[in-house]
């Protein structure tokens, strides 16, 4: 099935999870009693969170698809990361940036790897509680252009970390385990790769490989 067919699937059952989700908050809205219900909330949440898994999913099929442009890593980076960290509704929460001079090019399709530079963002926003300094750190390895996003929230259980990429595997309430994946892809699509490294009780280094022009 090709990726046309798969939005067009997804778009459809998109709107029907829209229809629900709406028709849900009318009935809400004309009966707020029906907010005592004990299973009320639970279905409202259930409802949300399977559209958001329905998105994750629609991401996921596009990682064939890029648009490579070539670009410098020190005009790509600062823009990478000022346009992820404003989604952050945080004043407390910042990123250090530290790019090796001289890099080579690269070939990126910037929105997504934009996407996913924000799931690994995001992923140390929440370790950290929105607060603290993400270390970036920008060098050349060999072949490749290394991308290291350094935080300090305690680091990933060992039980978890082989599992870190599987999907639907999350230690979050309302996680849907795809976003990490995704990002995953999205790197290998442009022919990298994606590593992390767990440091027990300080924090977590995801490590993005691109290769050079």
């Amino acid at each position: 099935m090709t990726n046309e067919e798969y939005q067009k699937i997804f778009h459809e059952i998109k709107n029907n999870i829209t229809f629900i989700n709406s028709s849900l908050q009318l009935v809400e809205k004309a009966h707020p009693e029906i907010k005592a219900y004990p299973y009320w909330k639970d279905s409202m949440q259930e409802v949300s969170a399977l559209k958001r898994l329905l998105v994750e999913l629609s991401s996921a099929r596009l990682c064939d698809d890029l648009t490579l442009k070539k670009t410098s890593p020190d005009r790509f980076l600062p823009k990478l990361v000022n346009s992820c960290i404003t989604l952050f509704d945080s004043d407390d929460f910042h990123c250090e940036i530290e790019i090796e001079q001289s890099l080579p090019e690269i070939f990126v399709d910037f929105d997504r790897i934009k996407r996913a530079f924000f799931n690994l963002m995001k992923n140390s926003y929440e370790a950290m509680n929105g607060s603290g300094i993400v270390r970036i750190l920008c060098i050349q390895n060999g072949a490749f252009l290394q991308l290291d996003l350094i935080d300090y929230g305690g680091g990933i259980s060992p039980e978890y970390l082989p599992k870190i990429f599987t999907p639907l595997e999350t230690t979050k309430p309302t996680g849907t385990g795809l976003g990490l994946l995704i990002s995953k892809q999205i790197i290998e699509a442009h022919g990298g790769r994606l590593t992390v490294e767990s440091r027990p009780h300080e924090g977590s280094t995801f490590s993005i490989f691109l290769p050079f022009c």
